[in-house]
């Protein structure tokens, strides 16, 4: 028995179909068209440790499968928009990698002059530790002392480390010393979405520093970049192109290449506050981590958007199923008054409408590999209605939903529509005589790198072309 996912406030009918041989039991609201495709995904992964990248360990495993063909090309589906790049042999000055968000390491220290958010059991003065992926030593004070650590604070428009707080990425320093200028580009801490603390002005160009090291490399070599984002970094990477001029981009940045993006948003954003995400292995790991998420912008800077174009949710299609509601893109803020997050929401509607809510063209030659065909979860069916007692600030949540999944939304685990968002860019990049090559792989997961054969072979032409060397065999 299998309940269609559309919004049910009001029930208009119950009816009875056969669906692809089974026995569906619908309830629909009058107008709208019932999610008839929606089944039960048991191999779905669900987040751990990080919000967006699946660990390889939770992927289902690939079975065997006949090669078929899409527009002739076999395993993939092109989107090229008719324009190329000759072999120019020149190669590029600086390639400035985005990872994703589970290769983040986040150090912090602080001397506070008063406890945060009450916890007086908490220390003021901390050296360097490692406050992302946490270990053992980041809990040595409490569990709500690295809570208070890893929270941004929201002050109007722009987020910001604690007051009389140091946080550094990649290696930690020693204790008592100070961090070395860092020699790695790219780097981003992950937990502000698309908002950055700098200077008190939401409107700032993102990554001051890494624009000024492009600035000099292009002045010095006379060579443009290159820019490579994955996973977490695709999103990460499209922000700062985006906070800058199309001038800017134009003149420094000869490629921006996406492998493995969610442009559009992921359903599993959504479960790390619905029912959290594994952070430590212990009972209270789920938890933990959703004690972060719900604070957390990133997180909500990738919640699904609203819409009827590519890589948006229309009103149509459930994401978060309860007994008494079904909660569409649409009503997202429903769910968080509803889990009784102010708070959250607070957070939610600083991050809905940034760059990712009006996904602008880049106008810049832009290379995007994405998967598909792999089982990716579509929504989630909750046995339990969100209130504040059960999924409130404090709560943790009853672990008790089924993941669900539209087969023909099936990408890289996650959803189709969110990997081939970059699509609505074609007649824009075309028009402008601007590349935009928007290509999937059938099987290829999501990873910072090609999984699949023919994606390897497509990346590896690419990037022997945009380095001036000479390309491998079999390229075209």
């Amino acid at each position: 028995v299998t309940r269609v996912w559309s919004r049910r406030d009001t029930v208009a009918a119950m009816w009875g179909a056969v669906v692809a041989g089974v026995c569906a039991v619908t309830a629909v609201q009058a107008g709208r068209k019932p999610d008839v495709d929606l089944v039960p995904c048991p191999d779905c992964p669900s987040p751990e440790w990080e919000v967006l990248d699946v660990p390889k360990e939770m992927m289902p495993p690939r079975a065997p499968e006949r090669v078929f063909e899409v527009e002739g090309k076999g395993k993939r589906k092109i989107l090229d928009n008719g324009v190329e790049r000759e072999w120019d042999g020149e190669g590029y000055s600086l390639l400035i990698q985005f990872g994703g968000y589970s290769g983040s390491t986040l150090c912090t220290r602080y001397n506070r002059t008063e406890h945060l958010n009450g916890h007086t059991k908490c220390p003021l003065v901390q050296d360097w530790y490692q406050m992302w992926k946490p270990t053992a030593a980041a809990f040595a004070h409490g569990v709500e002392c690295w809570i208070d650590d890893m929270t941004p604070i929201q002050k109007g428009n722009t987020l910001h480390n604690p007051p009389h707080t140091n946080t550094v990425l990649n290696r930690c320093p020693k204790p008592g010393t100070d961090p070395e200028p860092s020699k790695s580009y790219g780097q981003y801490d992950f937990r502000y979405g698309g908002i950055r603390p700098q200077d008190d002005n939401p409107d700032a160009a993102l990554y001051p520093e890494l624009v000024a090291k492009i600035e000099q490399e292009v002045t010095d070599t006379g060579l443009k970049v290159v820019i490579r984002g994955c996973s977490g970094g695709t999103i990460n990477s499209y922000a700062f192109l985006m906070s800058q001029t199309k001038e800017w981009r134009q003149k420094h940045v000869k490629a921006w290449i996406s492998v493995s993006p969610v442009f559009g948003g992921t359903t599993t954003s959504l479960l790390s506050v619905a029912n959290g995400w594994k952070v430590g292995s212990d009972s209270t790991a789920r938890c933990l981590g959703r004690s972060v998420a719900i604070h957390l912008p990133s997180v909500l800077w990738m919640w699904p958007h609203p819409g009827d174009g590519p890589g948006q949710w229309n009103k149509t299609e459930t994401l978060l199923q309860t007994p008494s509601k079904n909660y569409t893109a649409y009503d997202l803020a429903e769910v968080l008054t509803d889990m009784g997050l102010a708070k959250t929401k607070t957070l939610w509607d600083l991050e809905k409408n940034d760059y990712l809510g009006k996904f602008e063209p880049p106008m810049i030659d832009t290379y995007v590999f994405y998967g598909y065909g792999v089982s990716s979860p579509a929504g989630y069916a909750f046995a339990d209605d969100f209130t504040p007692k059960d999924f409130g600030p404090t709560a943790c949540p009853p672990e008790r939903y089924t993941t669900m999944r539209r087969p023909w939304d099936d990408g890289d685990s996650y959803p189709l529509r969110t990997c081939e968002r970059a699509k609505q860019w074609e007649e824009a990049h075309k028009a402008a005589g601007i590349v935009l090559q928007n290509r999937g792989y059938k099987g290829n997961h999501h990873s910072c790198s090609c999984n699949v054969a023919e994606c390897t072979h497509d990346y590896e032409c690419l990037m022997a072309k945009l380095g001036g060397k000479p390309p491998p065999a079999g390229c075209a």
